[in-house]
């Protein structure tokens, strides 16, 4: 007989999954509200760091220092519920086998965020730092999903089960990486932009519409082989038909995030226009996850879904302590 009794001080699988839903979503209000503090030109309001200034921890006697500790916090906020999703892995059940190493992907890079962001204030927001600030973001929103998507109650299933050819498996690792191509060069973009979080920050000598056209080639690449990946599921109708939504939201997000940006390139950048874009951005970025952890790592719908037995103790309880003789 199968011992199904928790261990103690465990972590509920749909707890865990819970956590990451709030880690994912926690990273994606912090990255567009790290764009508020650059667009605000409060990215040096807090001139050092931990501290705000060499006199003080805290400080909010001006409005661009209020925002920066107002970001800060938030970002001290959002380490808590990564930081239970890192020791989670370790203690949840039913036992999933690859939630460790993306859980612990996220701490990992949160806590490497925090010293770049660190070393972009003492080096008065070079644009290179701004720049890994928020690749660095996406991979935690990156990890953060795959952790998600690993959680369901379903187990993952084998893609070739549902028709997932090694075609579409290409088609959907090079669209991974043309969007994560565009999303580089859009922080070059914004190197080379005006908005650099503060009067004195250094810029990229680049020509931004140089790097504005090279960005909107790549953005149409990744377009062309999204469109090139949804006429080859249309050869095989069920996994066409399973991808649909995934698909469809994809293709939604992308031509918003691109109306964005070309309107706010014809409308010389302003602030509202430049958060919006970094919004659609993060979007982007996340049903882009999405669609291939749905084509590479699908969710098997003849399995059954595992179910804990009941345990003794308060239900409410994120950690529970099963009974001990």
């Amino acid at each position: 007989m199968v011992d199904v009794t928790p261990p103690r001080y465990s972590l509920a699988l749909r707890r865990f999954r819970q956590l990451a839903i709030v880690t994912v979503a926690g990273v994606c209000l912090l990255t567009v509200a790290g764009a508020v503090v650059r667009l605000t030109g409060s990215g040096l309001g807090c001139d050092d760091w931990p501290n705000c200034n060499n006199e003080r921890f805290i400080d909010v006697s001006t409005g661009h220092a209020a925002i920066e500790q107002l970001n800060r916090l938030l970002s001290g906020v959002i380490g808590i519920p990564t930081l239970l999703l890192a020791i989670g892995a370790f203690r949840v059940f039913p036992r999933r086998t690859g939630l460790r190493w993306p859980s612990v992907g996220v701490l990992v890079t949160i806590l490497g965020n925090g010293v770049v962001g660190g070393m972009a204030v003492r080096g008065d927001l070079h644009p290179s730092l701004v720049q890994s600030h928020f690749i660095l973001a996406m991979l935690s929103i990156g990890f953060g999903l795959v952790a998600v998507h690993r959680s369901h109650t379903t187990p993952v299933g084998d893609r070739r089960s549902i028709g997932v050819t090694p075609l579409v498996t290409a088609l959907l690792g090079v669209l991974g990486a043309l969007v994560a191509a565009a999303l580089v060069t859009g922080t070059v973009v914004t190197g080379a932009g005006p908005h650099a979080g503060d009067e004195t920050a250094r810029r990229y000598g680049f020509d931004i519409s140089t790097v504005a056209e090279l960005h909107s080639v790549v953005v149409w690449i990744a377009v062309a082989m999204f469109l090139a990946l949804v006429v080859t599921l249309r050869r095989t109708p069920s996994l066409h038909h399973r991808l649909s939504s995934k698909l469809s939201t994809w293709m939604f997000v992308a031509v918003v995030q691109g109306g964005i940006g070309y309107l706010q390139y014809f409308t010389d950048v302003p602030a509202v226009l430049v958060a919006a874009h970094v919004a659609g951005a993060t979007a982007l970025w996340v049903v882009t996850v999405q669609l291939l952890l749905a084509g590479l790592e699908p969710i098997d719908g003849n399995e059954q879904p595992f179910h804990a037995p009941e345990t003794q103790g308060e239900p409410g309880f994120w950690f529970s302590s099963a009974p001990t003789a």
